[in-house]
């Protein structure tokens, strides 16, 4: 039998070790106001560039405004985003998890 058998009925929880608490092996998934937020916390990108548009919903979506030349935290998530202008003069934003 596989070790790493999770069961429907146990929900989620391995086959093999019956009776321990907090054996939960599922995959924990991350629910966030932000779709590019959800995307980096849940392990889908390791940083995400948001130009323009895209970057002032997902920082309004958050109560944030622009502030260029600035790093901040998103919500209560451990995404940070970095705040810059391009050379073109918009608005650009790079989202990536905090290095702990």
């Amino acid at each position: 039998m596989n070790a790493n058998a999770t069961s429907v009925r146990r929900g989620g929880k391995s086959i093999m070790r019956t009776g321990r608490k907090h054996e939960n092996i599922k995959r924990k998934e991350y629910s966030h106001k932000c779709p590019h937020v959800r995307n980096l916390m849940n392990g889908g990108a390791g940083s995400i560039n948001l130009l323009g548009q895209p970057l002032m919903n997902s920082l309004q979506l958050y109560g944030m405004e622009f502030e260029p030349g600035s790093v901040k935290g998103i919500g209560n998530s451990d995404v940070e985003i970095e705040m810059f202008e391009n050379e073109e003069g918009q608005p650009q934003g790079i989202l990536r998890r905090k290095n702990k």
